[in-house]
């Protein structure tokens, strides 16, 4: 359920260190990041922060060690906001970002991007920009050095065909944003069995249904 985190006005400090005490003793632990407290908390982080000072000190004020960050590559941000796309059918909001369908919070992406609007930006540069996949050797044909891409499509890749084709599927129309239960797929149009190369111009966005029991048939446009 939504709720507003800050609502009063004028909120004593002893009162928002105490919060600060009672949710270190509610989850039992001698440290508190700032995902914990954004979860657990009554009063919004940034309150906190502005009455009380660095979240370091506040830790400290409570005798509370400062737990070490553990540093996320934005890679693994990029690729956590892809699977949130997918999952959602659609680009994902500010408020749809949450813990059921996402590994970071918002406030990840706004302390690593600046804003929630820079970060899908960023993410959006990244997908679009230049990849370059090593080809492999086709093992049939070694005399020729005949070079082709690999037949598994990288997240990015993959990122990349679901957010061209709207998340839609190519072949019924359905999507997750009509329907959460439909279950999205990136499969070759020409197979790569086939000689099909794994390339955005080869690939399109298909349901699990329309998917399943394909294989390497060819379909015809």
């Amino acid at each position: 359920m939504f709720e507003f985190k800050e609502r009063r006005r004028n909120i004593p400090d002893e009162e928002l260190l105490e919060d600060v005490k009672r949710v270190a003793e509610k989850l039992n632990s001698q440290t508190l990041t700032r995902g914990e407290y954004e979860e657990h908390g009554k009063y919004g982080f940034t309150t906190v922060l502005r009455r009380l000072g660095k979240w370091s000190e506040v830790l400290e004020k409570l005798g509370l060690g400062v737990k070490v960050p553990i540093y996320n590559t934005n890679e693994e941000l990029f690729s956590n906001l892809a699977e949130v796309w997918t999952k959602l059918g659609e680009q994902p909001s500010y408020k749809a970002l949450s813990k059921d369908i996402s590994r970071f919070s918002v406030g990840t992406y706004e302390n690593r991007f600046g804003s929630w609007n820079d970060a899908l930006r960023a993410f959006v540069d990244y997908i679009n920009g230049e990849e370059i996949d090593l080809p492999i050797i086709s093992s049939q044909d070694k005399s020729k050095q005949k070079q082709r891409t690999p037949r598994n499509i990288n997240w990015r890749l993959r990122a990349k065909v679901l957010i061209r084709d709207n998340c839609i599927c190519q072949m019924c129309g359905t999507s997750p944003a009509k329907d959460s239960e439909v279950v999205l797929h990136v499969d070759h149009i020409h197979p790569w069995s086939k000689g099909g190369e794994t390339v955005e111009e080869n690939l399109r966005t298909l349901c699990s249904r329309c998917n399943i029991g394909k294989s390497d048939m060819v379909i015809e446009e």
